[in-house]
């Protein structure tokens, strides 16, 4: 969970300390901005996650099939070493109430489908996440120098948020395979 913190609070640095050199401007105030950038983005994806989460759960069905993964997606996860790495994307299923970074009861089907639906919601709020960031693109008018800053900044979110899909979609297809077992049995 740290390295989320770690991770925005040093893009953040490096951008403005990027942009301030390359316009010649004051690396203070660009740090400022680059900040405002980061808060900007980060309540905006709180807004995405609260509107999204609020939706009825027909749109998180699991068996839509914008959630089904395909053959070639699966050989991509795998190709990423997703396996290797997923632990490490934070997980904040605690703020809904359900965490989803370990599977408690594997053999409960109410619980997979529970996990199945979550899964969803969170597919969702990181898919609508990703575009809603470059929002702040359109606060131009706050300096001259905006756009190198925020443009950056919304391109770490949009990262931030594509990693999560990769594991919310890798998660997915393992889940459904488990539920077909636990329904044969």
């Amino acid at each position: 969970m740290i390295l989320y913190p770690i991770i925005i609070c040093g893009g953040a640095t490096l951008i403005a300390t990027t942009t301030s050199f390359l316009r010649n401007e004051k690396f203070l105030s660009t740090l400022g901005f680059t900040w405002l950038a980061v808060v900007m983005v980060v309540l905006i994806d709180a807004i995405v996650a609260a509107v999204c989460r609020s939706l009825p759960e027909r749109f998180a069905d699991p068996e839509r099939k914008m959630f089904a993964v395909s053959k070639k997606e699966k050989l991509f996860y795998e190709r990423l070493k997703i396996r290797k790495w997923k632990d490490k994307i934070p997980e904040i299923g605690h703020l809904t109430g359900f965490r989803k970074n370990r599977l408690a009861e594997p053999n409960d089907p109410k619980y997979l489908r529970r996990f199945l639906l979550e899964n969803c919601y969170g597919e969702i709020v990181h898919v609508v996440s990703v575009p809603c960031g470059f929002v702040i693109l359109a606060f131009r008018r706050l300096t001259k120098t905006w756009i190198s800053v925020a443009l950056p900044v919304a391109i770490v979110n949009a990262i931030l948020n594509i990693l999560p899909i990769f594991v919310l979609r890798y998660n997915y297809y393992k889940l459904k395979i488990l539920e077909k077992r636990r329904a044969v049995k």
